[in-house]
């Protein structure tokens, strides 16, 4: 699933070369913010073309924020080490972006959990 193309994100991040980021990244960050969506809001179907921009943009914004502060692309939280050094790694998202997905309605986190993440979920017949 992309939400945006690499030409998209160029165009909007001037200060990003194409050599910064590479195709699967996109549907890295594109999963990510897709995550973030309450359920009865989401759609598997959207493409780049079909997509919300809200939900393009945050997760434009998403993947502008893991190439600008060197957050790993996966899913790992841990320690790694080399020799002395430690150092502790962990995926993180842009508080942007969540921002963007909630000022759009696309979460409500002031809502109990199962209305924002609402299933219609048949029970007995």
């Amino acid at each position: 699933m992309t939400f945006f193309t690499s030409d998209e994100f160029l165009e909007k991040y001037t200060e990003i070369s194409e050599n910064d980021f590479e195709d699967w990244m996109i549907e890295a960050v594109c999963e990510m913010i897709f995550s973030q969506i309450g359920l009865m809001f989401r759609n598997s179907s959207w493409n780049a073309e079909s997509v919300p921009s809200a939900i393009k943009n945050a997760s434009m914004e998403q993947l502008r924020f893991m190439i600008e502060h060197s957050i790993p692309f996966i899913d790992y939280n841990g320690s790694v080490e080399a020799g002395d050094m430690k150092a502790d790694i962990h995926s993180d998202y842009s508080t942007l972006a969540l921002r963007m997905l909630s000022n759009a309605g696309y979460m409500y986190r002031g809502n109990p959990v199962n209305a924002n993440m609402l299933v219609q979920a048949p029970f007995g017949d």
